[in-house]
């Protein structure tokens, strides 16, 4: 059974960690209020194959809205949920909003892995 996710709270830690684990950094812009945002935690996040997926290819970090509006408003985000991957570099890799099920998140974090791989092969 796959752990529990740990959601870190720092970038500029994730983005380290990103870069000596090979990883990318999702970022998670929840909030308690939000009914999507709910469903999210309650039926996407801690379904096994999504947190197994997550640990193998991410360094997660996740913003609460309220208490992490500072990170809301430097990345742009106003919909919640809303999810961005970022290589190690801190460049957007992809950006998301709504609510997706479990298998539909994974395609969409797959996406994200092929096209950051592309972006590395033709630097």
């Amino acid at each position: 059974m796959a752990e529990e996710i740990i959601w870190g709270k720092s970038l500029r830690s994730a983005l380290e960690q990103a870069r000596t684990g090979n990883k990318l950094v999702l970022i998670a812009f929840l909030s308690q209020e939000c009914e999507a945002c709910i469903k999210m935690n309650k039926c996407t996040l801690i379904t096994e194959s999504v947190r197994e997926y997550i640990k193998k290819y991410f360094v997660p970090v996740k913003y609460e809205s309220g208490k992490d509006s500072d990170q809301f408003m430097r990345f742009g985000v106003t919909e919640k949920p809303a999810v961005i991957v970022l290589d190690s570099a801190g460049s957007e890799i992809l950006r998301k909003i709504g609510y997706f099920e479990p298998g539909i998140f994974i395609e969409k974090l797959e996406k994200a892995r092929k096209k950051a791989a592309h972006r590395a092969s033709c630097q």
